[in-house]
């Protein structure tokens, strides 16, 4: 299995153009809308539930919460802004095994979320947090909920390139590896 940084790092071919336009049909699908002011207010307002009064995590969230989270993941529905974008959980893009994609522009989303995430640490599955404009699926402007920021996935790759050295032992993983430079 080739490291994700083979597989960003790879130049975009014509069939990658064509699987980009096979996944944004895909985020067309989803039917289930879920009125958001803001990406930010979302998941601030999620947050915001996931903590007790006394400041412990809950255990138990309120039903509808838990569809509207369900539908995400599952590709099933998307956030609707109040300028009538769309936005997707990635994780409703892509195939729930790790093994290679069919779609080569899915494979590059799959890498670019997994450097990230490594980049980010501590961070949850990026898969789960990062959500992209249903439209274009432009992963140079997307907002991840664990950072609470927007960010740009290919410069998250580029930096962790840089800083973070080569994966050791392959595509198994990629700790926070420092280069003998730092």
């Amino acid at each position: 299995m080739a490291t994700p940084d083979t597989v960003w790092k790879a130049p975009v071919t014509a069939a990658e153009d064509l699987d980009r336009i096979k996944a944004q049909s895909m985020a067309a699908l989803p039917v289930r809308e879920i009125r958001a002011e803001s990406l930010e207010a979302y998941w601030r307002e999620w947050e915001g539930l996931e903590t007790a009064p006394d400041g412990d995590p809950r255990d138990v969230f309120p039903p509808v919460l838990m569809d509207e989270i369900g539908w995400l993941r599952k590709g099933e529905g998307y956030l609707r802004l109040p300028d009538g974008t769309r936005w997707v959980l990635a994780s409703g893009r892509l195939t729930r095994e790790d093994g290679p994609d069919d779609n080569a522009f899915l494979g590059r989303l799959r890498a670019l979320l997994s450097e990230h995430q490594v980049l980010r640490q501590p961070h949850g599955p990026a898969r789960t947090a990062i959500l992209l404009e249903a439209d274009t699926l432009d992963v140079r402007r997307a907002f991840c909920r664990e950072c609470r920021a927007w960010c740009d996935l290919q410069a998250d790759a580029e930096e962790a390139d840089r800083t973070l050295g080569p994966w050791p032992g392959g595509a198994e993983g990629r700790g926070r590896v420092r280069r003998q430079d730092e």
